[in-house]
């Protein structure tokens, strides 16, 4: 499942761990950048997790930082991640 907002945010992006390695988060992935292409976004950005960002970079997204996130009272690191369409 993922999001997208208007701005080229993707949001909630995630595949059950049944499904992961079996292409179902490419196309997930794909049908988002198609649709950010068809709106004219200039680009797209995320907050990916560790085990998410190898995945991200493989969709040709950098790195632009790491960040300290406290989500429910729990502490955790994710990186701010884009892709440029334009």
């Amino acid at each position: 499942m993922g999001e997208l907002e208007s701005n080229g945010h993707i949001d909630c992006f995630y595949t059950h761990y049944q499904y992961q390695g079996k292409g179902v988060g490419t196309k997930i992935y794909q049908t988002i950048e198609n649709k950010a292409i068809e709106l004219n976004l200039p680009r797209l950005y995320l907050e990916a997790s560790i085990t998410a960002k190898p995945f991200f970079i493989h969709q040709g997204f950098v790195k632009l930082k790491k960040q300290q996130v406290v989500c429910r009272g729990e502490k955790f690191t994710n990186y701010l991640m884009e892709k440029r369409l334009i």
